[in-house]
């Protein structure tokens, strides 16, 4: 497929707010942003209207490879990633093996790059086996992964923490911690005194923090004042933490807030407290679920859910999110993603504002169906998702196993 590809007739969003034109992709980069472009020679998509925003980058996302393939496997993960309008997304490292040692980043990221459809970027244990007890091989995983966690966890030894922030800092990575004292049964509680712990372990060393899925009151108001005393950390909320009550009686990890608590989490990611939103797909079999394991498979409705109890009824602008899903997760990573300007990668993605759609198993690309959101209308239907001008996915096909060239679907 083509890496020069000309958008028509479309309005732009992205963090700057709202325009109408034309954008052309040239070798894979945004060339030219404008109204009525002309280009020669190139493949060309009407936009008819649609919204077109940058594409969407997770930082959090269980593909489950190696070691479960009955769950999810790169391939079937990246086809789920692209029909949900993300085009980079970050690996968790509770593997079989755990990608404690750079063998496994390297597997990851050929396995991907094989897939061609997402960048996927690994995310290396602090310890080895994720058993809390000794360090991985954080010296040899650094150059192939652009975080450490034990996510699912949490490191209960101190010790062990410390060790690992300063091995850390002195890789100029972050430490991506699951905040949870196991044997505290209270899972608020276990949360925010793990978040407390790790926040004076990251002033002491000077190691960026990004705590995972935030989920109560609390933290958010530790994560303000360590940041007002200069403490380098940054955190994230997950889609059905935002859009979800603990009425459903769904299982997930930490678990579903109370309202008010809900409530609360909004209110903070549109002051801006918040600096990412990660979808946490955790992709399961039935029998899995059936015995009480935690977790949604969500990367393919993470936007539209959002969009939809968010956006939709007036409570955050399309361009505040854009921020959350585009922008800033595509900074931590280093990528030049996310925004729609001159020479910024030609990642991007089309919206059908006004089209809602029915959440159901046959829709879904990921192997994992475990959605509470299943038989659910949601508004925001991604229409075609670009990555470096290739089209990966249209009209609800995935390129590679539903079409050879878009024009098949258009």
């Amino acid at each position: 497929m083509s890496k020069d590809i000309l958008i028509k007739n479309v309005r732009f969003v992205d963090k700057s707010g709202a325009r109408r034109g034309d954008l052309y992709i040239q070798h894979g980069v945004i060339q030219s942003i404008g109204e009525r472009l002309e280009i020669s020679d190139v493949p060309v998509i009407q936009g008819g209207g649609r919204t077109l925003l940058p594409s969407f980058v997770d930082l959090h996302a269980h593909f489950r490879d190696p070691g479960f393939p009955q769950k999810e496997d790169i391939r079937s993960g990246s086809m789920a990633a692209a029909k949900g309008g993300y085009t980079a997304v970050s690996v968790m490292a509770n593997t079989d093996p755990v990608c404690d040692q750079p063998e496994i980043a390297c597997y990851i990221r050929k396995k991907a790059e094989e897939a061609g459809l997402v960048e996927v970027f690994p995310v290396g244990a602090i310890t080895r086996g994720l058993r809390g007890e000794e360090l991985s091989d954080m010296d040899g995983l650094a150059p192939h992964v652009w975080a450490f966690s034990d996510d699912g966890m949490g490191v209960q030894r101190p010790d062990i923490m410390l060790r690992a922030c300063q091995k850390a800092a002195s890789l100029l990575r972050p430490i991506f911690p699951h905040c949870e004292y196991l044997d505290i049964p209270d899972r608020g509680l276990a949360e925010e005194l793990m978040v407390g712990r790790d926040l004076w372990l990251s002033r002491y060393t000077g190691c960026h923090l990004h705590i995972a899925h935030v989920s109560t009151v609390e933290t958010i108001k530790m994560l303000s004042a360590a940041r007002s005393r200069g403490v380098p950390v940054t955190c994230e909320v997950t889609p059905h933490h935002l859009c979800l009550d603990r009425e459903l009686e769904y299982t997930v990890n930490p678990p579903l807030p109370d309202r008010a608590t809900r409530e609360h989490l909004v209110k903070a990611l549109k002051e801006d407290q918040i600096d990412a939103i990660a979808t946490d797909h955790a992709p399961h079999t039935p029998q899995d679920k059936e015995k009480g394991i935690p977790g949604i498979s969500g990367i393919e409705t993470a936007f539209s859910l959002v969009y939809s109890r968010l956006v939709k009824e007036g409570r955050l602008p399309l361009s505040a999110l854009i921020k959350y899903m585009s922008s800033k997760p595509a900074r931590m990573l280093g990528l030049k993603k996310g925004e729609l300007c001159v020479g910024y990668d030609g990642d991007v993605v089309l919206i059908e504002e006004d089209e809602s759609f029915t959440v159901t198993k046959e829709s879904l690309c990921s192997k994992g169906t475990n959605s509470p959101l299943l038989g659910t209308i949601l508004w925001g239907k991604v229409w075609a998702t670009i990555h470096r001008g290739e089209v990966i996915c249209i009209n609800g096909k995935v390129a590679g196993r539903d079409f050879d060239d878009y024009r098949q679907v258009v």
